[in-house]
């Protein structure tokens, strides 16, 4: 009985003792990330939107380096792919509701980015006329987890993260909305890090006609977390 009731002290003074370890072992929690993008965007599916949507013909690629870029079955309709800027740049915070330390957290992230300059000239039936999209933006909010893996001090961490969100799009062709999906990761020491994300946006305009593209921008940024 006297031995069952020393175990019992024992586990009662090393259980506090435990706690206190765990919490110490523990990074210092973060609230926010703010960060410099520099995003590189590629095309997607860029025959059927916008080309196709813009010229309400179905348009085929040519092939070996032809006078033009894609070219309707009956050859009456031409586009001409005069410029797609794939640099860009941008920034973003984001926010962790109940903050982020090790393990799964929310996080919900605000955004801007431009939009690569489009230059297309279009020829249908002798008519040439010009599409330009030389200063879109575009504004995003979306929510979404991360999942962190940081020392308590200074050390290497790293993290992974999923998003999801609607944004809107502006310049030259008027204002238009978008949906996308963003998944990435980084590395960390302390509050500095540096972090590489891909995301897919659908992107919808209405100016000279209803039409949508797609934009996956590969992005490399600068991190500050506190």
């Amino acid at each position: 009985m006297i031995r069952t009731t020393a175990v019992l002290i024992g586990l009662a003074t090393l259980v506090p003792r435990l706690d206190a370890f765990a919490q110490a072992s523990q990074p210092h929690r973060q609230f926010v990330t703010i960060s410099i993008d520099r995003p590189h965007t590629f095309p997607l599916h860029f025959k059927d939107h916008p080309l196709e949507d813009l010229t309400a013909r179905a348009l085929n690629e040519v092939q070996g380096g032809g006078d033009v870029d894609y070219r309707s079955d009956d050859g009456r309709t031409t586009v001409d792919v005069l410029e797609f800027g794939r640099r860009g740049r941008g920034g973003g915070i984001m926010v962790y509701p109940f903050g982020s330390r090790n393990g799964l957290a929310l996080a919900v992230r605000a955004s801007y980015e431009t939009l690569p300059v489009i230059r297309l000239a279009i020829m249908d039936g002798g008519a040439t006329t010009s599409y330009n999209l030389r200063d879109g933006r575009a504004y995003d909010l979306g929510a979404g987890f991360i999942v962190s893996d940081r020392p308590p001090a200074w050390g290497l961490g790293t993290h992974s993260f999923a998003l999801a969100g609607v944004g809107r799009v502006r310049g030259e062709r008027g204002d238009g909305d978008r949906v996308f999906g963003e998944a990435g990761g980084g590395v960390s020491v302390g509050p500095v890090g540096v972090q590489f994300s891909v995301k897919v946006a659908y992107n919808k305009l209405s100016d000279p006609r209803a039409h949508a593209f797609f934009t996956v921008p590969l992005t490399l940024r600068g991190t500050l977390s506190f």
